[in-house]
C-alpha cells in the first residue's frame, strides 16, 4: 500500500540505563561486510565527526506492524508510532514527572476533577493542518470508545466527561472524579489527526505530527518513512528516511545486524541477545523502563490451582535465578510482585517475597493435598529461548516437588484468544508490563491483572475495591496505603506469579546513534544521526 507524500494515508558493549533522553553511546568499531554485501551503514559515507544530517536507516523486527491494537501498548508497533506521531506529554524516565511535548504546561484542579492543558501553537499534521484543541478532545473520546480494540488506558480516557477548547491552543477536559494515571494516558495517546482517525486501525490513513511522514506499506515486508521537513523541533530529525523490515525470524535479524544490512534489530530473546554480545560492532541497549515482567499465570478455575497454597506453592517452587541466566541472559532481576523501581508502590522486600525454596513449596502441597497432580503448561512459541525456556525452568522446578507438569504449544493467534477470553488451560507462561508506571494502570489496564476481569478468572471484591481506591486517590498518603494492601494481596493469592522483571532491548550497529524511547518502550529516532 503506498502513500502520497504529505498525504494522511566489539568491543563488547553492553548500555544500561540510557537516562532521561534515552541517547545511545559510541560503540567503537568498524562494520565489516559478509558475503560481498554492501552494509546499509555504509552507503551514506562517513560523519565526519558530530551528528550527521542525511541517510537511510534500516530497522528490523520478527512481527508485522498491528494496526487495529493503535490504542494499546502492542510490541509490533513500538518502532514506528513515535516515528509518525507524538504525545501530550512525555515521562521523565527517572522520576515519571511528566515533561511538555504537544502540551506546553498544564494546570490540575478541584481534587483531579479539572485539567486545562496549554498546546503548542507551532504544530501541523503531515497534511498541513494546524494542531488544536478539537484533536485533543476526539483523540480522548475515541480512547474512551469501546469499539474496535480498546487501549489499556480506556477506563481513565472515559472518566472525562466533558472537555472545551478555550482558545486555539487550551483545552480543558473535566473528569467524573480525580484519576491518578492520567499521565499514564498521556503518554500512551498518540495523537493523529482527528479527521482521519477512522484510517488508523487499518493503517489507511497515518496522519500524525511526528518527524517523519509514512509514506508505503506493504504487508508482512516493509513500512516506509521519510522526514518531515515541518518538525516543529527546528533542526529535527537529523535522518532522511526510515524502513522498517518485517523479518519473521529472529536468527534473520541477527544475520542482517552482523552483515551490515540492519542498523537496529528489536523483538530479540536472551539466547540471541547473548550471540550478539560477542560482536564488538554491535552494541544491546536494555531500555530502562523495564517493563517487560516475565511470568506464570494459574487459572484459578482449574483445580488444583483454585487452592491459593497451591500457587503459593509453584511461586516457591520455580528457581527465578535460573530464569534470569537462561532466559534473558540477566538483563533485569528477579521479582515477586510487578512493580519495578520507578513505580511508587515499589517495595524491595516484597519484590524478593519468593525465592526458590523446593522444601517449603512440597509442605504446602502436601498441605493442600495435591502431591501428584497434573497441570498442563500453556506457551504460545517452540522455538528456543524465551517463553520455551521458562517454560522449561518452570516444568522443572514443579515436577522437583511432585507436579507433574507437560508443556503445550499453541500457536500464537490461539494462546492470544485463549489468553484474552481467560481460556487458558492450568498454567501459561507469558509477559507483562505496565509495572514501571502508576500502579493503577495496572490494576485497571494490563489484563492479567485487571481487578474487573483478567486472564486468570481471579474474582475478588476486595481485590476491586483496592484496585478502584488506588485509581481515584489523588492523596499520597492514601496511595501508599493502598499500594502496600494491593501488594500484600496479590503476593497472597499468587493467581500471576511474576519470576522476573526485564525489559525490552534494542540492538543496533555502531553506525546509528543517539536513539531514544518512551516510557512504553516506543522508539524515538528525533536526535538520531548515522556516523
Amino acid at each position: 500500500m503506498s502513500a502520497t507524500p504529505g498525504s494522511p494515508v566489539g568491543r563488547r558493549t553492553l548500555l544500561k540505563h540510557l537516562g532521561l533522553t534515552g541517547a545511545a553511546a559510541v560503540v567503537a568499531g568498524a562494520a565489516g561486510t559478509t558475503g560481498g554485501c554492501t552494509p546499509v551503514a555504509r552507503e551514506v559515507g562517513d560523519s565526519g565527526g558530530g551528528r550527521r544530517r542525511g541517510g537511510s536507516v534500516v530497522l528490523s523486527q520478527v512481527d508485522d506492524a498491528n494496526f487495529p491494537t493503535f490504542r494499546q501498548q502492542n510490541t509490533p508497533n513500538a518502532t514506528w508510532q513515535r516515528l509518525v506521531f507524538n504525545t501530550l506529554t512525555a515521562y521523565d524516565h527517572a522520576t515519571l514527572t511528566p515533561r511538555p511535548s504537544l502540551a506546553t504546561d498544564w494546570e490540575v484542579g478541584d481534587g483531579g476533577r479539572t485539567i486545562t492543558l496549554r498546546l503548542r501553537d507551532d504544530v501541523r499534521f503531515h497534511t498541513g493542518r494546524p494542531f488544536g484543541p478539537d484533536d485533543v478532545i476526539e483523540n480522548v473520546r475515541w480512547q474512551a470508545s469501546e469499539e474496535g480494540a480498546p487501549g489499556q488506558l480506556r477506563s481513565t480516557a472515559a472518566a472525562v466527561t466533558d472537555a472545551e477548547a478555550g482558545g486555539p491552543h487550551e483545552v480543558t477536559l473535566r473528569l467524573a472524579h480525580g484519576v491518578s494515571n492520567f499521565f499514564d494516558l498521556c503518554e500512551i495517546m498518540f495523537i493523529a489527526d482527528h479527521e482521519t482517525l477512522d484510517g488508523l486501525q487499518t493503517g489507511a490513513e497515518l496522519n500524525g505530527t511526528g518527524p517523519f511522514l509514512f509514506t508505503d506499506y506493504s504487508p508482512g515486508v516493509s513500512l516506509s518513512f521519510r522526514r518531515n521537513p515541518d518538525y516543529f523541533r527546528p533542526g529535527r530529525p537529523f535522518l532522511d528516511e526510515v524502513e522498517l523490515r518485517i523479518v519473521g525470524e529472529q536468527q534473520a535479524i541477527v544475520a542482517a545486524l552482523q552483515s551490515g544490512q540492519t542498523h537496529l534489530g528489536f523483538q530479540l530473546n536472551g539466547n540471541h541477545l547473548h550471540n550478539v554480545r560477542a560482536d564488538d560492532r554491535l552494541a544491546v541497549h536494555e531500555l530502562d523502563t523495564n517493563d517487560y515482567g516475565h511470568y506464570l499465570g494459574c487459572n484459578v478455575t482449574v483445580d488444583p490451582l483454585s487452592d491459593r497454597r497451591v500457587r503459593q506453592a509453584i511461586a516457591y517452587a520455580v528457581d527465578r535465578d535460573k530464569v534470569l541466566r537462561m532466559v534473558v541472559d540477566e538483563v533485569g532481576r528477579t521479582a515477586s510482585s510487578p512493580w519495578t523501581p520507578t513505580n511508587p508502590a515499589y517495595d524491595r522486600r516484597a519484590a524478593r517475597h519468593y525465592h526458590h525454596d523446593p522444601g517449603r513449596a512440597r509442605a504446602l502441597l502436601r498441605e493442600a493435598g495435591v502431591v501428584g497432580a497434573s497441570l498442563d503448561l500453556a506457551i504460545r512459541s517452540s522455538e528456543p529461548g524465551g517463553d520455551r525456556s521458562t517454560a522449561e525452568v518452570v516444568q522443572d522446578g514443579l515436577r522437583a516437588v511432585g507436579l507433574d507438569v507437560e508443556i503445550v504449544v499453541y500457536q500464537p493467534a490461539d494462546f492470544q484468544a485463549r489468553l484474552s477470553t481467560s481460556n487458558l488451560p492450568g498454567l501459561w507462561v507469558a509477559g507483562h508490563g505496565f509495572g514501571q508506571l502508576n500502579p493503577a494502570t495496572l490494576l485497571n489496564g494490563a489484563f492479567p491483572f485487571n481487578a474487573t476481569a483478567n486472564a486468570s478468572n481471579f474474582d475478588s471484591d476486595r481485590y476491586r475495591t483496592l484496585a478502584d481506591r488506588a485509581w481515584k486517590t489523588t492523596d499520597r498518603a492514601e496511595a501508599a496505603e493502598v499500594y502496600a494492601e494491593v501488594t500484600r494481596l496479590l503476593l497472597e493469592e499468587q493467581f500471576v506469579i511474576d519470576l522476573v522483571s526485564s525489559s525490552q532491548s534494542f540492538v543496533t550497529s555502531d553506525a546509528l546513534r543517539d536513539i531514544g524511547y518512551t516510557m512504553f518502550n516506543n522508539l524515538d529516532l528525533d536526535d538520531a544521526y548515522l556516523a
